[in-house]
């Protein structure tokens, strides 16, 4: 240790190597501290560059259950607000996701049924989300065994979340900050659609499904990042 520093004191290129080091040190976090910095100031928000959204998608349970939904009488789920939520007013909620799961509930009648029963025929569940102006509509099959599907609404641009946009801060904000529109109140419906074979000895009736159903709030925190190069270093 003690002969690096003798010949730092007499070789200058070490010595100009060691000050580029320190420098290095020292002006580079403080160049990204200072671009951060600049650009959240009020010409900041409005000084179009290029950003990554970053951040993360967490789900709120707001409603679930098991439900028996017979042919043609769909399930209606209503009563549902945020106000349920600790706390809503703070979050940015920025969408609604219905997810179904589903069985074949098919009943045989006749003497057939043991010998060449035909197989369950594929029925219809379509979900419905609604949220004021905000209305999404899915359907899904059960092939005639079991399916599942999901309706997702959305009321922020989500294509934007984890990209690099050319754009202002305050343009990303407005896409993709719900400013409260995800408060309020909410309902869902879910239909069926039953479908039933059969053969002649072998007769099949479809009264409905068995849906087991999850509402869920979908809220998105960001950060917004001035994206730097490093050759502009």
């Amino acid at each position: 240790m003690m002969s690096f520093f003798e010949d730092l004191k007499r070789d200058r290129d070490k010595q100009i190597m060691a000050l580029s080091i320190v420098f290095f040190v020292l002006a580079f976090p403080t160049y990204f501290y200072l671009a951060a910095s600049n650009s959240d100031g009020s010409s900041g928000l409005n000084s179009v560059e290029m950003y990554v959204i970053d951040g993360e998608l967490t789900y709120i349970e707001l409603d679930a259950g098991d439900e028996f939904v017979a042919d043609g009488d769909p399930l209606v789920i209503d009563d549902l607000h945020t106000d349920s939520i600790d706390n809503a007013e703070d979050l940015n909620i920025v969408g609604v996701v219905l997810t179904m799961s589903y069985t074949e509930a098919e009943e045989t009648s006749g003497a057939g049924c043991l010998a060449d029963g035909g197989q369950p025929a594929a029925d219809t569940i379509t979900g419905m989300t609604m949220h004021g102006e905000y209305n999404e509509t899915a359907s899904g099959s059960n092939g005639g065994e079991s399916g599942s599907h999901s309706v997702e609404s959305w009321w922020v641009n989500i294509s934007m979340f984890e990209e690099v946009v050319l754009m202002s801060k305050a343009d990303i904000i407005s896409e993709i900050d719900a400013d409260g529109a995800g408060l309020g109140a909410y309902s869902a419906e879910i239909s069926v659609d039953a479908e039933a074979s059969g053969t002649e000895t072998c007769q099949r009736s479809d009264a409905g499904e068995d849906v087991t159903y999850t509402i869920e709030l979908i809220v998105l925190e960001y950060d917004i990042k001035p994206l730097v190069f490093f050759e502009e270093l």
